[in-house]
């Protein structure tokens, strides 16, 4: 194993949690002049649903943020590790999966009713899978909680002029307004429409065990096993350079999502800035990617980063 580069790979995903540690020490939260701040002095949006359905919007995303970055941690300690070859895409994928949640609720330009449609979306279908837990057993506690949240949401949502759609459906979720986007097209809007898909399908691949997924990590040695029938000796294996070139989406999602907690919580970027370039021009070189110009999606609130390169 290239020690060397694994090793970059996991110290620039150390920069990135060090960012987010610091200004989450230093707030525990969004900053009363930011625009969740804002959010919150206006939100009349009140009931069954719960008194502060707008702060309870813009602090949701906060927690998947921190199971995003620990997912991360455990990215960084596989490129360092002899082992795990193809848990590293596997954990790349689950990282874009993660990240489409919090990214899509703390989208920038969108007023707070339209934030708490999608917070309340985003539990109507949590809910609605808790019901299914329990398949063919009775009514438990477990479906009749669940399913007393779903009328308290839909409740709350027609009491403030919500279209509440698609309540009376056995196996899907109700929707507020329009359903949520698949987590497929959030994770190929995220970072770039074509690079996103790309990493998105390159990572189902692998996470899913498929053949095809899998022969990217067989590399044919010159070592025949049996010449009659054409066997060849085959091995495992992992570059630094393949896997920074496949598993280059997780990052670059880590990166989006934070750009949009921090615009959105009123929080300093100088430091999230100085790790995304490091992070964007570390992983670039070891996966030996010409530099081009930084993605849109990768522009987000941060100013200084704007001089790295993809």
């Amino acid at each position: 194993m290239e020690h060397g580069a694994w090793g970059e790979l996991a110290r620039s995903l150390s920069g990135l949690r060090a960012a987010f540690d610091e200004s989450y020490e230093a707030t525990h939260g969004f900053l009363p002049e930011s625009p969740a701040g804002e959010e919150c002095r206006r939100d009349d949006l009140g009931g069954a649903w719960g008194d502060t359905p707008a702060r309870d919007a813009n602090i949701m995303p906060l927690t998947s943020v921190f199971v995003l970055l620990d997912h991360m941690g455990s990215l960084s300690t596989l490129l360092t590790s002899p082992g795990g070859i193809t848990a590293t895409h596997t954990l790349a994928r689950a990282m874009l999966d993660i990240s489409t949640g919090p990214w899509f609720l703390l989208e920038p330009g969108i007023d707070g009713r339209e934030r708490v449609r999608r917070h309340m979306n985003l539990r109507l279908q949590s809910l609605k899978e808790q019901t299914h837990l329990e398949t063919g057993t009775d009514r438990t506690a477990i479906k009749v909680h669940a399913e007393g949240r779903i009328q308290r949401i839909v409740q709350a949502a027609r009491a403030h002029g919500f279209d509440v759609r698609r309540t009376n459906d056995r196996y899907q979720p109700p929707f507020l307004g329009t359903k949520l986007p698949t987590t497929t097209a959030l994770a190929t809007q995220m970072i770039d429409p074509t690079l996103g898909q790309l990493l998105w399908r390159i990572g189902s691949a692998v996470a899913h065990g498929q053949q095809h997924g899998i022969s990217m990590f067989l590399e044919q040695i010159d070592q025949p096993v049996d010449p009659l029938h054409g066997d060849a000796a085959a091995q495992m294996g992992a570059s630094a350079e393949a896997t920074a070139l496949r598993c280059g989406g997780a990052p670059l999602a880590v990166i989006c999502t934070l750009q949009r907690l921090f615009l959105q919580f009123g929080w300093d970027t100088t430091r999230l800035s100085i790790a995304t370039a490091d992070v964007v021009n570390t992983w670039q070189s070891v996966a030996g990617v010409r530099r081009g110009p930084v993605p849109e999606g990768l522009r987000g609130s941060s100013r200084s980063v704007m001089q790295g390169r993809l």
